[in-house]
């Protein structure tokens, strides 16, 4: 994770925030919404076609069985969203999934995961906004930041902040780091930042 934060730093050349875990913070002017608003918007973007992967996947999966005349598989559920279509007549389920009902049951899995996890990101992304204000003060940013083990550079421009928390987003989201995310969060919790009826309300318009 430092690595691919680091080469950031390095891209704008302020490489020696990758050498020290603890910089000094003298000048705390807030960057304001668009940090927040800029993160949030990214993950919000992701779920959005992650919801319509996983609706895909989800409604072929059921095609297929109806067609085996086999009931479906009990599956956990990690998440509460609900596709909109169950049938996949609204899908090329033959073009989509041409090896058939065990092609599709692997992309419903794998979907549901990369869902699942987009929507706990989100969910650390408000806690982040630890006074419900749909803004990030530099110590907020830090606090983030330094959740995951990654350094904060006082005084980088807004765009830097927003390329350096979307960036953690991508890498645990491309490496499926469930456990890394969880124990960030905790951090957060730690230091007494919490998951708000303002959050849950939030992220109940991602589900919609």
């Amino acid at each position: 994770m430092n690595h691919h934060l680091c080469t950031v730093f390095l891209v704008m050349g302020l490489a020696g925030g990758c050498w020290e875990q603890g910089l000094p913070a003298t000048a705390w002017a807030s960057p304001g919404t668009d940090v927040f608003q800029a993160f949030t918007q990214h993950i919000g973007a992701q779920i959005g076609k992650d919801k319509q992967e996983f609706a895909i996947a989800d409604s072929c999966t059921v095609y297929f069985y109806q067609h085996l005349k086999k009931k479906p598989r009990a599956e956990v559920e990690r998440i509460h969203f609900a596709p909109l279509s169950k049938t996949g007549l609204n899908y090329d389920c033959g073009k989509l999934f041409p090896e058939g009902l065990e092609q599709a049951r692997e992309a419903f899995g794998n979907t549901q995961q990369r869902l699942s996890l987009s929507l706990t990101f989100y969910q650390m992304a408000l806690v982040g906004d630890g006074d419900d204000n749909q803004e990030y003060s530099a110590q907020e940013i830090q606090d983030v930041l330094e959740a995951f083990g990654l350094p904060y550079l006082d005084g980088l421009p807004h765009g830097g902040y927003v390329i350096a928390l979307t960036g953690l987003f991508e890498s645990i989201r491309n490496e499926v780091q469930f456990k890394f995310l969880m124990e960030g969060m905790q951090v957060l919790m730690n230091k007494g930042y919490r998951f708000t009826d303002t959050d849950q309300a939030a992220l109940n318009r991602e589900l919609n």
